[in-house]
């Protein structure tokens, strides 16, 4: 469990100037839903390995061709590793699938996407080849003759029509992240290489953004939330708190409606496999970070048969079995591994700042910590002015949102570090309330852009279902030990207290992948670290692992030579790295 954040919205860390802009503006830096912590992992061994190869099919990627089954030996036409060295690839052969559309669902499968210039953007993003259409799918997939709902997509055609493999789709994360968004930055994300052979497509998954998108969580709800107190003491305080958990999934519920109820990501797996059918692919290609690897990983549990290459870059863990007999001593265990992380986190960053020279923190990292946590807990009661419009004092809810993003993006530091010169030495709170505003993706006129803040919720619900623990917090004696923790993940923000909605069936992670699955990790992602990773290659089987002496969250484009090697090595040649490859820094 260390490093799932116990019932906290994650922070986003969308501001500019983080590691790219695409990525900051995409990116949902955690996985962390409330139920994570309530919930026992599988440390299980699978039937199958990473990196044991299961039955190859008959179609060689990106080829039309039908090659004999099974695998092909190594190929080592492009070095992936950063000192120049060829390793050694398994070329990718995929089978022909055999399965057909479930009963009653004929008629999504026949579709032909009536594709569309894009609608200009103000902001110089995206192009005018870009092109836009809509797939129309069941909200509830056990009543096909119900109410449907319009994916909107986003296609970047393939650079070169002649070399063109087909589609690949991509998803950035959130849950609930924009894929639009991520279309719109496609080209300066992907290497040209990839761009040149690909249609590259995103989506807005079902409920958020074009997708027939709604105000699950309203902005005046989340500046409610992040304004809170997040450390609340007596037993009044602590009952408000749980009050307005309830409160905001009750009025996400009855704004969405039946849609509401069916976003998990289960469900966008499978409207995923009718947007493969309806771009006329065989297979599904596909790049997905963050949580979208778990709609990657959810597509193969679902239609093993069907994946193509399929690349899960910075994974969430996904197996859980529900705790119903877990005590108060496992809950504590679960926050005092979670605890670590957060406090080596948060070190790092009172080490830079010490290191600087003019912390406004103190000239060590223990006298930093100390005044920190004391700063915090004086806004409590005495919150600081601020000019920030819509939001016209830093409370401790709003400082928290703000110290949260330098435990995820390393580039947000200097920012946090001049706010608190501001808070803490001229008793200003503007800049840390921006700096909160940046992490959370709240523009200036109060609107959360991005999706995921406003559309969590019910895709946290009905993927990590409530267990009789949900509503345990941490023992008052875990919480004092660890005060960082309790500062800035202690108290949950999200309840699923009430759902009534769709629910996850499966559980525990099981693909029984006919090719190889590109599963990426970061060794120093603190937005899902890389044990997470493992455990999802370990339900993929036949998976290959990369391990990138990285820090930050996402692999691919984020500066490492051999990692972007590899990746383009398997998108665009069909080539596959060797289980447990390593990439130095």
């Amino acid at each position: 469990m260390r490093g799932l954040r116990r019932g906290r919205v994650p922070a986003q860390g969308n501001g500019a100037g983080r590691r790219h802009d695409l990525l900051s503006r995409l990116l949902a830096p955690l996985v962390s839903v409330a139920v994570l912590a309530t919930l026992v992992l599988l440390a299980a061994s699978p039937a199958h390995g990473p990196g044991e190869t299961v039955p190859g099919g008959a179609v060689a990627a990106g080829s039309p061709a039908s090659p004999e089954p099974g695998w092909s030996g190594t190929d080592s036409r492009r070095p992936a590793g950063a000192d120049g060295d060829a390793s050694p690839r398994d070329t990718v052969e995929l089978g022909t699938p055999t399965s057909k559309p479930a009963q009653g669902l004929d008629v999504f499968y026949d579709q032909t996407i009536s594709w569309r210039p894009c609608d200009v953007t103000g902001d110089g993003r995206g192009s005018a080849d870009d092109r836009c259409g809509t797939v129309r799918v069941p909200v509830d997939y056990l009543a096909p003759r119900g109410e449907t709902v319009e994916i909107a997509l986003r296609k970047v055609p393939a650079g070169n029509p002649e070399a063109r493999k087909g589609t690949l789709f991509i998803n950035p994360g959130g849950p609930g992240a924009s894929g639009l968004e991520f279309a719109m930055e496609a080209r300066d994300f992907f290497s040209d290489d990839v761009r040149e052979v690909w249609d590259v497509v995103g989506f807005d998954p079902r409920g958020i953004g074009e997708s027939g998108g709604f105000a699950c969580l309203r902005s005046k709800d989340l500046d409610a939330m992040y304004a809170a107190d997040p450390t609340p003491d007596t037993q009044a305080e602590k009952a408000a708190a749980a009050s307005s958990r309830t409160a905001r999934l009750q009025g996400c519920l009855a704004r969405g409606g039946a849609l509401a109820r069916n976003m998990g990501s289960e469900q966008v797996a499978r409207d995923l496999d009718v947007m493969r059918d309806a771009v006329g692919d065989v297979h599904l290609n596909y790049y997905g970070i963050s949580y979208g690897t778990l709609i990657g990983a959810l597509y193969g549990a679902q239609f093993p048969d069907r994946i193509g290459l399929m690349v899960i870059d910075s994974a969430v863990s996904p197996d859980y079995v529900a705790a119903d007999s877990a005590s108060q001593d496992d809950v504590d265990g679960w926050a005092e591994e979670e605890a670590a992380t957060v406090e080596d986190g948060l070190d790092a960053f009172l080490e830079d700042c010490v290191d600087q020279g003019d912390c406004a923190l103190g000239d060590d990292v223990d006298t930093a910590r100390t005044r920190l946590l004391a700063f915090l807990d004086r806004l409590e009661n005495k919150p600081l002015p601020s000019d920030a419009q819509g939001i016209p004092r830093l409370t401790e809810g709003w400082a928290v949102t703000a110290v949260n993003s330098v435990l995820l993006y390393p580039d947000s530091w200097e920012d946090v570090e001049d706010a608190l010169h501001g808070a803490l030495e001229d008793g200003d709170g503007t800049d840390l309330v921006w700096a909160a505003m940046d992490t959370v993706m709240r523009d200036d006129d109060g609107s959360y852009v991005g999706g995921y803040e406003a559309s969590h919720l019910p895709i946290h619900c009905a993927d990590w279902p409530l267990d009789a623990t949900s509503q345990m917090e941490p023992s008052a004696s875990v919480l004092d030990e660890h005060p960082v923790y309790a500062h800035l993940h202690g108290v949950a923000t999200d309840s699923c207290e009430g759902w009534v909605g769709t629910q996850r069936t499966n559980l525990i992670l099981t693909v029984d992948a006919t090719s190889p699955v590109l599963v990426l990790a970061n060794e120093r992602d603190l937005t899902t670290p890389p044990d997470g990773t493992r455990e999802m290659g370990h339900g993929i089987f036949g998976s290959r692992l990369v391990l990138v002496d990285a820090d930050g969250h996402g692999v691919y484009a984020n500066g490492n030579d051999c990692a972007d090697g590899i990746v383009d090595d398997y998108l665009v040649r069909g080539l596959a790295p060797r289980n447990g490859e390593l990439c130095d820094a």
